[in-house]
């Protein structure tokens, strides 16, 4: 079919020079004037203005960026609507795609169900990832796809979510799976119309064919760059030979620019449609086109499972399905991850490994008409230069062999594998594990150079695979011969040998259970996650309906359907300029110089201005002269002196976006003297006192040093990155009063004034903008000022409109991340456990600076449930030649409530007793409910039986354990902050609009104080908008962080509704039961003011510092033989009085669970050694939590009956106390570790486990070691 729809003429002849493919319907052309480059992700948003789709990572990895293809594959007879990440996907490569994006699939004059679903199911949060996950969700029920509960939630490895917790998406999209519950094939939400587009000229649903382009040979110019798509053979090669010596890429899903970006290259040849490479023959051998993607490839192999000697073929394809992302894997190519091998022999390719394994045998197209067949590690060492690669060839493998595959990865999916592995062996007999042949042992993730485990294959040759004495000389030798490469970032040597052991061990427990003890049986089994289940328990009251009625965020469809604008979706003004950070990638020395030639030299550059273009400008961006909390005055541009590396020098000053980070990376910073950063608390403390601050030292008491019992210990927790979805982001406009500034900020204020210091004019000439901020965590609180000092100074300069958007790499360099601490303990306590004396000494990785430390807090939070009686604490703030470290949701309270916790449990273990026992004895119980709350979540967990459950599969299973842990929470809310709302009514309608001082950030404030408004005005919700936070209406107000702004706002809204309700009083006296719109008429008649404000602080007379109580229990299992760990089932309690919004409360307790089990199990963080850059500065390398690391049964209870008199109208915050109870999840791990160390032999002991518990920190904590390995 394919010869004969390309015959007739040449391809030269029908040579195309643009691009030709749809979005949303419309025809678009793309020439010349694009960037071979250019992202579709930027052309949807620069060129075609559709900024529904997001950019963050700009990899591939965070699924912002997810848009729909309809693609019609080569060979293929109908089109396939996929999901693909379109930052990863060259715009010229769509041609003949047709694009949905998410301004395509619904908005307000119609949504689609996957929108809806996602809104009624309050789905969203910040909504800057939103987009997101609804166009991956319509691409599985795209083209009348029916997917399975379990096919939804496989797929969303694709998308992060830092806000939601992921539980409620979950949820929401099961709802529309082919096997859901008969009650969620129901209609939710009667009044949100549910759609499909239709057609406008047959009226039914649209098909996306109108204009069906053909694939055609393509060649487009673009000075020294080109971009070629070829459709044959001949014209590959015709290619090759016409490049001469040029850099060229062979481009498919070029989804590999995700990891390893290209240099250098000024040809790039499409070769996607090429139909050659996409064949799939069956007969005599089975061989694949190379050019098939991974999605195809799994299909074709299940398909060809069925046949005679390929049963193997389904492990393979069921492996690969954990390959990557969905998106990655809709378009990324088999040839693709093995050129990606090849160019990067360090590259765990699990596709390189599996088909070593089982003998596969690559094609090579080495001209029109000639080839050469080479074997998987033959391809590596073989020169591809004008060369591609046709096919893969998969032998017939009879019943006597089996294969089994393996990989870990940091989180539950689309990660790369700390090891994959892949075994084959083939035995004499059905009967026997006598080996036939040498085995066929493949590792990737060891090192450059290490494939086969040859001296173990060679070993076992012939040998009974399952002979004792066999099994522990292969086991020996194995770990002799591999020997793993150091990466950085990356697991030690030690941890990736015994994991290849481990593996293979897993492999030799589940050939035949029945020849191995009962007690090891469970070894050779992954993990197996179930299914996610849920539970949401509260209770409402209808008689205050609006208020506390469980209603969905009141943005959500608009975030639904990508209609909500953050800044980077302001459209451009004329003239507008675009900006981009330098950083130093040094964290030590003086600048010396720089050299602009490189950077000059990017088409689009303009300038680039350092600390010396300032002049008398006030270098910094936290002015203690107009905040006393800031201690130090953190420079804009480093000025000489470099403080850590990624901190700002200057900023790059260009016509477009992309020029002026090409330019940015391409300054060219001369240091001189260099020296080895200081990066380690306790060796600065050891080395030198200059950099340590010490506050309020107590005299020790002899008295206070008796006890019949006492331990000593270090608990050390590491940094944590905020990862809101929205980088940091800034917009200066020059106006005819002064500046308009729009900023991702928590902090308008600061914003507001280091602007005005910066370009010299009051600060009632800037005025900032926000309407919302794409997530912030405490992130955005006075980083955020950096981009609005840099921006506006060069608005300044050019008198144009400049704007600042971050990459994800600099803004993770630049910006503050959660403190890091040190913590070491002496603690004295009598038989019982009861304590009688600690002396705590904290050590506070504080950064460059000593601003926005919680040290002043951390004492409140750390006295958690507990009696601070007896206890010295010394706090000690060490500065290390890292990024100011700053506020990250919870400051203060998750590490002092941990802390505490520890100390609990260590006792605990010294006593041999229950932790539960040793934390109630030490316990406040003066105006406490934790011992009830306690208990009723006991009885609601049914944890008694769970324990016992526990320790009786514990006992039973040797290499895998379970774990159970409860922990309660005390946290204290202090009043602070200064917030206003100002409400104004409008006489020709009776509607209502409010501005407040608060930034909606996803945490619901704007849903919230609707519902006060209604409440308290007596009006439907519809009747009320938010309006966007500014410094008019805004003016003065105080940091949005702390968990307060909601219920600081909503009082604000409520005390300002009153005062007009007090107002309208003598008005609605003189009427005869009026309407509401006839009342507001009559006010306005008669002069009434219908505008009223009202200023929040910690003065208000009927709202005061109060407790929140919380307690949560949590179940684990872990794997002793790899590391990984699921967490069963989670049980949380937490009082939050009578919620002002039930269902957005509880978001905020998921949310924040969630991102707190990111920072006690994944999110490490490493700084190298010599140059002090953070090496986890890519979302390729931070590991986030995803959709499959959440517990699988994850129940929230709301308090019930326990209205907060101290509160605003009954209610307690919400949002960042359940971070705090998170932890327990950590000590449910050291739970079932214990029982892991007591098999092993090891003491029993209370033992360190370090942070965060990755997978090889537990895998060391449980004492694994391969000599431990029999059946």
């Amino acid at each position: 079919m394919w010869s004969s729809l390309f015959s007739g003429g040449s391809s030269a002849e029908k040579m195309l020079q643009e691009s030709t493919f749809t979005v949303n319907g419309a025809t678009v052309t793309v020439g010349n004037e694009v960037s071979v480059t250019t992202s579709l992700t930027s052309y949807l948003r620069e060129t075609l203005k559709l900024t529904g789709t997001k950019l963050n990572c700009d990899e591939g990895t965070c699924g912002a960026c997810i848009v729909v293809a309809k693609i019609q594959r080569p060979g293929a007879t109908v089109k396939e609507m996929v999901s693909i990440n379109s930052c990863l996907v060259p715009v010229h490569s769509c041609h003949g795609w047709e694009i949905t994006t998410i301004e395509g699939v619904g908005n307000r004059l119609g949504y689609h169900e996957v929108q809806t679903k996602l809104a009624q199911n309050n789905g969203t949060q910040c909504g800057f990832c939103t987009p997101g996950f609804v166009m991956n969700m319509f691409s599985l029920v795209s083209d009348d796809k029916k997917p399975t509960m379990q096919q939804v939630e496989d797929s969303f490895g694709s998308n992060i979510c830092r806000c939601t917790g992921y539980r409620p998406i979950l949820e929401a999209y099961k709802e529309m799976a082919s096997d859901a519950p008969p009650p969620h094939l129901k209609k939710q939400c009667a009044d949100i119309e549910d759609i499909f587009k239709t057609c406008t000229k047959t009226g039914k649903p649209c098909a996306g064919d109108c204009k069906k382009i053909e694939p055609q040979s393509i060649k487009i110019n673009l000075g020294a760059e080109s971009w070629r798509k070829v459709i044959k053979i001949e014209d590959l090669f015709a290619a090759f030979a016409e490049i001469g010596q040029e850099k060229y890429k062979l481009v498919a899903g070029n989804t590999g620019e995700g990891i390893y970006r290209s240099q250098n290259v000024t040809v790039y040849i499409d070769i996607k449609d090429i139909p050659e490479l996409s064949q799939v023959i069956t007969t005599p051998v089975f061989t694949v086109g190379a050019n098939k993607t991974l999605t195809e490839a799994i299909r074709v192999l299940k398909g060809q499972a069925g046949a005679n000697g390929y049963a193997y073929l389904t492990e393979i394809a069921k492996h690969w399905e954990d390959i990557a992302s969905l998106p990655i894997r809709n378009i990324g190519t088999l040839a693709g991850n093995l050129a990606l091998k090849k160019e990067h022999p360090d590259f765990p390719s699990d596709v390189f490994t599996i088909l070593e394994a089982v003998g596969a045998q690559l094609n090579i197209l080495t001209g029109v008409n000639t080839r050469v067949k080479l074997t998987l590690p033959g391809f590596l060492n073989y020169n591809m230069s004008k060369k591609v690669i046709e096919s893969v060839e998969f032998a017939s493998l009879d019943q006597t062999y089996t294969l089994r595959t393996f990989h870990v990865l940091p989180r539950s999916q689309s990660f790369v594998s700390h090891v994959n592995a892949a075994f084959l062996i083939k035995v004499t007999s059905a009967t026997s594990w006598d080996l036939a042949e040498a085995p066929r042992l493949v590792f990737g993730g060891i090192g450059a150079q290490f494939i086969h485990a040859s001296a173990t294959e060679l070993l076992l040759k012939g040998k009974n695979l399952l002979d004792a004495a066999v099994v522990t000389q292969a086991i020996s030798t194995l770990k002799g011969e591999v020997v793993p490469d150091q990466v950085k970032p990356g697991t030690s040597t030690d941890y990736r040998k015994k994991l290849a052991v481990g593996l293979f061990y897993k492999f030799l427990l589940g050939l035949d259970p029945d020849k191995v003890n009962p007690l090891y049986r469970s070894g050779a089994d992954i993990i197996t996650r179930p299914l996610s289940t849920s539970t949401l328990d509260y209770e409402t009251n209808e008689s205050v309906y609006p208020l506390n009625q469980p209603i969905p965020k009141i943005e959500a469809l608009s975030q639904c359907s990508g209609e909500i604008e953050y800044i980077n979706d302001i459209p451009e003004r004329p003239g507008e300029l675009h900006a981009a950070l330098v950083l130093t990638k040094q964290s030590t020395g003086t600048i010396e110089s720089y050299d602009t030639a490189a950077a000059s030299g990017v088409p689009g550059f303009i300038a680039f201005y350092s600390a010396a273009d300032l002049g008398d400008i006030p270098n910094t961006f936290t002015p203690s002269s107009v905040y006393p909390q800031f201690l130090d005055d953190e420079e804009i541009f480093c000025s000489g002196s470099v403080k850590y590396a990624g901190q700002p020098v200057g900023v790059i000053v260009a016509s477009n976006r992309a020029a002026a980070v090409q330019a940015a990376e391409l300054i060219d910073i001369k240091y001189k003297n260099v020296t080895k950063p200081l990066l380690d608390v306790m060796e600065i403390v050891r080395m030198t006192k200059e950099r340590i601050v010490v506050s309020g030292k107590d005299k020790e008491s002899e008295q206070l040093l008796k006890s019949a019992h006492k331990v000593q210990g270090k608990f050390a927790i590491g940094n944590q990155y905020p990862l809101y979805m929205e980088n940091l982001s800034c917009i200066v406009v020059p106006n005819e009063d002064g500046f308009d500034v729009y900023s991702s900020t928590q902090w308008m204020d600061l914003d507001q004034n280091v602007v005005s210091r910066t370009v010299g004019v009051p600060a009632t000439k800037v005025k900032v903008h926000v309407k919302r901020i794409g997530g912030g965590f405490g992130g955005k609180q006075s980083r955020s000022a950096i981009l609005a000092a840099a921006c506006s100074f060069a608005a300044k300069k050019h008198n144009k409109a400049v704007r600042l958007i971050l990459p994800f790499t600099t803004n993770i360099e630049t910006t503050s991340k959660r403190f890091a601490q040190r913590n070491e303990y002496e603690v004295g306590f009598d038989n019982s456990g009861k304590i009688e004396y600690a002396i705590i000494n904290i050590y506070q990785d504080s950064g460059c600076s000593r601003n926005e430390s919680p040290m002043g807090i951390f004492n409140a939070f750390f006295t958690s449930c507990y009696s601070l009686e007896g206890y010295k604490i010394q706090p000690h703030e060490i500065i290390t030649n890292k990024a100011s470290n700053g506020p990250v949701r919870g400051p203060g309270p998750i590490e002092g409530i941990a802390f505490h916790d520890e100390i609990m449990e260590r006792i605990a273990k010294t006593l041999k007793k229950d932790p539960l026992e040793v934390k109630l004895l030490n316990m406040q119980t003066m105006d406490s409910p934790l011992p009830g709350l306690i208990t009723e979540l006991q009885r609601k967990a049914d944890y008694a039986k769970r324990k016992q459950e526990v320790d009786a599969f514990n006992q039973s299973n040797r290499w895998k354990k379970r774990g159970i842990a409860i922990t309660p929470m005390k946290y204290p809310f202090f009043l602070w902050n200064h917030l206003t709302s100002t409400v104004s009514i409008y006489q020709g309608d009776g509607s209502v609009s409010i501005a407040h001082g608060g930034i909606e950030m996803g945490q619901g404030l704007n849903t919230k104080v609707t519902q006060v408004a209604a409440h308290i005005l007596g009006l439907p919700i519809d009747q009320i908008s938010i309006k966007e936070s500014n410094t008019i209406t805004g003016a003065n107000n105080n940091i949005s962080g702390g968990s307060i702004i909601s219920e600081g706002v909503s009082y604000a809204t409520m005390k300002a509704c009153q005062i007009l309700l007090d107002r309208l009083a003598p008005v609605k006296a003189t009427m005869e039961n009026p309407t509401w719109l006839q009342l507001i008429r009559k006010a306005y008649d008669t002069n009434v003011n219908l505008t009223a404000q009202f200023l929040f602080s910690r003065d208000v007379p009927d709202v005061k510092n109060y407790n929140i109580w919380g307690v949560c229990i949590s179940e684990v299992e872990v794997d002793l033989l790899t590391g990984e760990r699921m967490i069963s089932r989670v049980d949380l309690l937490e009082d939050v009085g009578q919620s002002l919004s039930p269902l957005i409360d509880i978001g905020q307790i998921e949310g924040a669970f969630v991102m707190g089990l990111g920072y006690w199990l994944s999110e490490q963080m490493d700084f190298d050694p010599d140059s002090g850059r953070l090496l986890q500065n890519r979302l390729w390398h931070y590991v986030a939590p995803g959709a499959k690391d959440i517990p699988v049964d994850f129940r929230v209870y709301l308090r019930k009956n326990a209205p907060n008199p101290l509160g605003v109208l009954g209610s307690k915050t919400t949002g960042e106390p359940a971070i705090c109870m998170s932890v327990n999840v950590w000590f449910a791990i050291r739970n079932a570790l214990e029982a892991a160390r007591k098999d092993a032999g090891g003491q029993d002991v209370y033992f360190d486990m370090d942070h965060p518990a990755t997978n090889e920190h537990i895998f060391q904590a449980s004492l694994t070691d391969p000599s431990q390995f029999r059946l």
